[in-house]
C-alpha cells in the first residue's frame, strides 16, 4: 500500500525538478498525476484528505519554467 499523498510530498516533488498536474477535483476528492520533468506520468494518486484537496484546488495550475 502506498503512503497517502501529502502537501509536503507534492512540494518536494517539484523541488526535485518534477511536475504534478490535477486531473480531476471535486468537493471531497482529487486525482493528481505525478510526472517526470519531461511530463511523462510516473504515478497517479486519488486523494481525499481535505487539506490536500483544497491545496490542489488552489494550485491546480503550476507556473511553467
Amino acid at each position: 500500500m502506498t503512503e497517502p499523498l501529502t502537501i509536503e510530498a507534492l512540494e518536494r516533488w517539484v523541488l526535485f525538478g518534477a511536475r504534478w498536474r490535477v486531473v480531476e477535483v471535486s468537493g471531497d476528492a482529487a486525482v493528481v498525476d505525478l510526472c517526470a520533468c519531461t511530463g511523462e506520468l510516473v504515478e497517479r494518486h486519488r486523494v481525499s484528505e481535505p487539506e490536500v484537496v483544497a491545496y490542489l484546488r488552489d494550485h491546480r495550475a503550476q507556473p511553467s519554467d
